[in-house]
């Protein structure tokens, strides 16, 4: 697993993204923790898909040894 430390998006940083530029301060907090929502919901999607995946191995490799 990545040990970095995590880093939120700074209002600055969104806004030298094209498209963001003239965002309010409030929207670009706004955009801010709905991004931060969104990767934190892929994230914890990603994790469930490789324990499923890591169950379905065992499950088959149990199988075959029988």
């Amino acid at each position: 697993m990545n040990s970095k430390p995590k880093k939120r998006l700074s209002i600055d940083e969104l806004k030298s993204y094209p498209g963001f530029e003239n965002f309010t301060d409030e929207m670009a907090e706004e955009t801010i923790a709905s991004l931060e929502a969104l990767s934190i919901l892929f994230y914890e999607h990603y994790q469930k898909s490789i324990q499923q995946k890591e169950r379905l191995e065992l499950v088959r490799s149990k199988n075959a040894k029988e």
